[in-house]
């Protein structure tokens, strides 16, 4: 999930959630998946509310809440609950309303929700990574402890201190991987933590499929098409677009130290590169050919017929050019 929305006084705003198991990271359906908004002080602005199961998707669920436009410019907090596998889980993330006629290019709609739900299909290896065992870091006055990756899916994660389960007396932020205990731990106290993460948010996978988008537009005869207005016969060709351009991300971030961890350290990260790098070339070559295919498909179906007619005897032939295009009669 993205860590802020942007929406306007008087547009619906699109909340999504999806549920996995933990730490292996299948897709689960949670039917009492549901979530609320709350403003400044804990005022509740949306009471928690049924989310609806995206068609055809395991675990995908959201909610279109109509913005009023008597709702003060802030930032409200939105949250997601669900039971995954028996265990109570929640997540939260940020709801900024500004004034009404405001462009918001981050917002999301159904059409994105449709277009990150299709990429996601591609990619969802990298959005579903598990992690076990993590070793958590204190701050100084052991009540605050970090684990190294942010943005957990909602999953019935495990912590443990001292290899023991704890189910309560601590507060956990699923965005920044922060466990905040109610009362300072000893110091020899070790926490662990078992969850799934996503690798890239909302905003990022939308900034790939953009710029894959940009590329299709340049690509004559031009077109200006956005994510809610692209036709359907060109998704397929966004989705290799945007699918190389995660690999070229991926491939630079698991070229730097604390990402290579994910494959065990910068030795074994070497082969994972290699093979993302296959993938991205093969990626770039079928959008290459692709994009021309699509762009080709709306161009007039051209044939030009050369007519002489002659004149007296030594004089000059005159040629006549007929274009007949698709549109024509």
């Amino acid at each position: 999930m993205s860590n802020c929305l942007i929406f306007a006084q008087g547009q619906t705003a699109t909340l999504t959630a999806q549920f996995v198991t933990s730490p292996a990271g299948m897709a689960v359906n949670v039917p009492d998946a549901k979530v609320s908004i709350w403003g400044p002080g804990g005022a509740a602005i949306l009471p928690p509310v049924d989310m609806v199961q995206v068609a055809g998707l395991i675990g995908f669920y959201y909610l279109d809440w109509p913005i009023p436009n008597s709702l003060p410019v802030d930032t409200y907090t939105v949250r997601y609950t669900g039971t995954v596998m028996g265990t109570p889980t929640a997540a939260t993330e940020y709801l900024s309303v500004v004034l009404a006629g405001t462009p918001t290019s981050v917002t999301f709609t159904q059409r994105k929700v449709e277009l990150l739900a299709a990429l996601e299909k591609y990619i969802g290896c990298a959005q579903f990574i598990p992690v076990y065992q993590d070793l958590a870091r204190r701050n100084a006055s052991r009540d605050v402890y970090n684990f190294t990756w942010p943005r957990w899916n909602l999953s019935n994660h495990i912590i443990m201190v001292n290899d023991e389960i704890v189910n309560s007396g601590y507060t956990l932020d699923l965005d920044t991987a922060t466990v905040t205990f109610s009362r300072p731990l000893h110091d020899t106290d070790a926490v662990h933590g078992s969850y799934n993460f996503r690798f890239f948010t909302d905003i990022d996978l939308l900034g790939f499929m953009s710029d894959a988008l940009g590329q299709i537009n340049l690509e004559p005869p031009g077109t200006n098409f956005n994510l809610d207005t692209v036709p359907d016969s060109y998704v397929g060709v966004l989705m290799l677009g945007a699918n190389k351009n995660v690999m070229k991300r991926l491939i630079f971030c698991l070229s730097l130290q604390e990402p290579s961890t994910i494959f065990g350290g910068p030795d074994r990260v070497k082969d994972a590169i290699s093979n993302f790098k296959d993938l991205k070339d093969n990626n770039e070559k079928e959008f290459e050919r692709d994009k021309k295919q699509i762009k080709r498909a709306v161009y007039p179906r051209m044939a030009m017929v050369a007519t002489p007619t002659y004149t007296l005897p030594g004089g000059r032939s005159r040629w006549f050019r007929y274009l007949f295009s698709s549109g024509m009669s």
